[in-house]
């Protein structure tokens, strides 16, 4: 059989049925039979071979049927799908583009030519080939499963529609919002069908339409607490203070409240409603507000605000329940509405993220609503909501984020973001040394490229080491440049022939490492940012710093990496996962420095001292997969934070010298392994939501595309969540 299968590759007719021919038509011609005979043989035993999970070897018996039957493209679609799962990209991709060129309109051989795009990581051209698959055939629902949860709002707004030809909006809506009240008996069914959560999800254009089904739920009662609204009254609109005063006047827990700057007119509205009679006092200025209260709280209501019904409930269980010093919320955008009974109706949500001091000094994600206690009142009285709470992070105060929009605006400009700079209390300060630590194997002249790079765009290249930990390189070419790299100055090349174990062969590197700072970099780099080295080390050089991630990119300039989130689908995944480089969304999250629950070893700084204190990477139960994540909750625990950065950029080829494991069944099998070990230091809970992320943001597809509906339990686990 396998001089059978060489001679077809080979197009060696005569060997096979004793038949010579210049061509395939020619030989069928002349020996149907013997043809029929071989290529049954052929078929059978691929399939066999497919079937049994050995693509490699279904790949050579496709490759053979081919040759002996050209016309055959189920076969050659065959051929395609087995090179693909055997890890011979390039190979796949010339063989479906032929298929393409012969049969245009064929369906499935777009989907399986976006997979091999997908895994090739070339983004761009797989959502291409998949948006043709559609084109060719409108109901090839893997293809559009691939765009959705690719996070393309098209196909999201297109499973929305798909669902309301079939159901009806209202009736889906009402199916989800069942759904979603049953998630915790149906958390079983939920494993089985993960994204079942995709019910329930809308993408964010579309938030006219999800407020419309879903309103923020009443918060659990606190009858005893009493609040206190503080609410500026300069040129609010008439029909925005009636609604103001309307609300109000329906809130639970309110015992007073203090207008600023109101009119005769405003005050005389307010004084009207009898549930207001004598509680609403009227001053002129800021500066006239009382020193200290008789409530048990205050609630600072920026101008022009409608508060939603439930605000004061969610601030009372904020407070008396979470145990919060001060509470922000979000906020939607508003616009007037042709009802009567609604006067202006929701277009558009802003969901805040939590509290991070850094992120705050270079773009003002608290907004001009906060709820303070009594106490805090009486320290930041005075301050705008942002300052108050920068001051109470400092003071180290219990702060919590509200997850849900209980303030409208009519009118809404986006807050600025201070891209490009450190924060003030990180000043720019000469670098530290730090070295540079590379593992690579047969993949030296990427490795070059990188260690190049760092020397070239460092601003202090004297004070930086490459040490290059070359795990078994055998290719001639690759040894040659090691040698090479080896003699240059500040670099050493150290030999490691032990199976590939990245934590141990980082962990053995650092022990030969005598700079301040360690650098934990892949091979398949290359820095693009003039003195990175420079604000490594000022992130580095403060005590509260235990480690620093970076920018990374792909060659098409969207991102990689921004940080790492937790508990998306039950697992890991990047921020800002192939959004534009500069894209600004999400109050600047990808252009500040700020807080992260981890961040990818791929490019990973620490100062030397505090690695060796932490332990190191888990090089027994964690050998490449989840210990970077690890380390980074283990330093969080510690009380050090894990900052991510954009001030670095650097430009990855995602495992180029490694591979990917998904194609490799041995590595796939240690890294299932590696997630159970992960889940039993840390829990699964660990890996079933991130405290940095808005709870409205569904895991269905990729991050910061799709909302849901928040449950009022869900609300308040988030409310009683601290960070480590």
């Amino acid at each position: 059989m396998n001089d059978g299968v060489a001679a077809a590759i080979a197009g060696d007719w005569a060997t096979l049925t004793g038949t010579p021919a210049t061509d395939t038509a020619s030989l069928w011609e002349k020996a149907a039979a013997p043809c029929q005979t071989w290529l049954t043989r052929f078929v059978q035993d691929a399939d066999a071979f497919r079937d049994s999970g050995n693509p490699a070897e279904a790949a050579r018996l496709y490759q053979a049927a081919t040759a002996l039957a050209p016309w055959r493209i189920d076969l050659r679609l065959q051929l395609g799908n087995m090179l693909k799962d055997s890890g011979r990209l390039p190979a796949a991709e010339a063989t479906y583009r032929a298929i393409l060129s012969e049969s245009p309109d064929d369906a499935e051989t777009f989907l399986q030519l976006g997979h091999v795009y997908k895994l090739m990581g070339r983004r761009t051209k797989a959502m291409a080939a998949y948006r043709d698959a559609l084109r060719c055939d409108g109901n090839c629902s893997a293809a559009h499963q691939e765009l959705f949860l690719a996070g393309e709002t098209d196909a999201q707004r297109a499973t929305a529609a798909h669902q309301v030809m079939a159901h009806g909006t209202e009736q889906a809506a009402q199916i989800a919002g069942a759904l979603n009240e049953m998630r915790a008996s149906l958390d079983a069914m939920a494993r089985m069908l993960p994204d079942i959560s995709a019910f329930t999800a809308f993408p964010i254009e579309d938030y006219a339409l999800f407020r419309r089904l879903f309103d923020p739920p009443a918060a659990p009662a606190r009858p005893d607490f009493s609040l206190t609204v503080v609410i500026p009254q300069n040129d609010v609109p008439p029909a925005i203070a009636a609604v103001q005063i309307a609300t109000l006047a329906d809130a639970a827990s309110v015992e007073a409240i203090i207008t600023i700057g109101a009119s005769a007119a405003l005050r005389n509205a307010w004084d009207t409603p009898e549930r207001l009679y004598g509680i609403v006092t009227h001053i002129a200025t800021a500066e006239d507000l009382p020193e200290t209260l008789e409530t048990d709280a205050v609630l600072l209501l920026a101008p022009h605000r409608i508060p939603h019904p439930t605000l004061s409930g969610w601030v009372a269980a904020a407070m008396e329940i979470g145990d919060a010093e001060m509470a922000f919320c979000d906020e939607e955008i508003v616009r007037p509405s042709p009802e009567t009974q609604r006067p202006f109706e929701p277009v558009a949500l802003l969901p805040r993220p939590s509290a991070d001091p850094l992120w705050l000094t270079q773009c003002d994600t608290v907004g001009d609503t906060l709820a303070l206690t009594r106490d805090a009142w009486r320290t930041y009285r005075g301050m705008a909501p942002r300052d108050a709470v920068m001051a109470g992070l400092a003071d180290r105060r219990t702060i919590t984020h509200i997850p849900y929009p209980l303030t409208a605006t009519p009118s809404h400009h986006s807050p600025s973001v201070m891209a490009g700079a450190l924060p003030d209390r990180l000043r720019l300060r000469p670098s530290d040394a730090c070295t540079a630590i590379l593992c690579t194997r047969d993949n030296a002249q990427d490795c070059r490229t990188m260690v190049e790079s760092l020397f070239r765009t460092a601003r202090h290249p004297e004070t930086l080491t490459c040490l290059i930990v070359d795990n078994g390189t055998s290719a001639l070419p690759h040894l040659a440049i090691l040698e090479e790299l080896a003699g240059l100055p500040r670099v050493r090349v150290v030999r490691d022939e032990r199976p590939f174990n990245w934590s141990a062969l980082n962990n053995d590197a650092t022990q030969l490492v005598e700079t301040p700072n360690i650098l934990f970099c892949n091979d398949d780099m290359e820095m693009l940012t003039d003195g990175w080295d420079v604000t490594l080390s000022a992130l580095l050089h403060d005590e509260l710093t235990g480690a620093v991630g970076v920018k990374l990119l792909y060659a098409d300039d969207t991102m990689q990496h921004a940080g790492v989130l937790l508990g998306w689908k039950g697992s890991v995944i990047h921020d800002g996962l192939y959004e534009p480089r500069d894209s600004l969304a999400h109050f600047g999250r990808w252009q500040v420095t700020r807080e992260a629950s981890a961040v990818t070893g791929a490019f990973l700084a620490m100062r030397r001292a505090v690695f060796a204190a932490s332990g190191g990477f888990d090089a027994d139960r964690m050998p490449v997969a989840y210990s970077d994540i690890d380390l980074c909750l283990r330093l969080r625990e510690q009380g050090l934070k894990v900052i991510w950065t954009p001030l670095i950029e650097v430009r990855h080829d995602e495992s180029v010298s490694r591979g990917l494991d998904h194609l490799n069944p041995l590595r796939h099998a240690r890294s299932m392994t590696e997630r159970a070990a992960f889940e039993t230091i840390w829990g699964k809970e660990r890996l079933s939501s991130d405290p940095t992320v808005n709870p409205v943001w569904a895991d269905a597809t990729l991050p910061w595309r799709l909302i849901r509906p928040v449950p009022a339990d869900v609300a308040m686990s988030s409310l009683t969540r601290r960070l480590p």
